[in-house]
């Protein structure tokens, strides 16, 4: 059986090598909007989407996972 914080910290570190590569392509798809060149900079730019949805899926599961262990202190009135 997997550690869960072992886990969790391989799903940081995949959610932020997603966010890097969708960088990479966002700054590509820019570079190809200056030079005119709209279908590469269209490609580029929907890649760099996809990047980011599958690294807000990856925050969304940990979020999901955390909230089903946290439990919130009774506040004092």
């Amino acid at each position: 059986m997997t550690d869960p914080r072992a886990q969790a910290a391989v799903d940081a570190i995949r959610a932020a090598q997603e966010l890097e590569v969708a960088a990479r392509h966002l700054r590509t798809a820019a570079a190809h909007l200056r030079a005119g060149e709209v279908p590469r900079y269209a490609a580029h730019l929907l890649a760099g989407r996809g990047h980011l949805l599958t690294a807000g899926a990856t925050l969304d599961a940990l979020a999901v996972a955390h909230a089903a262990h946290s439990h919130p202190a009774p506040l004092a009135e």
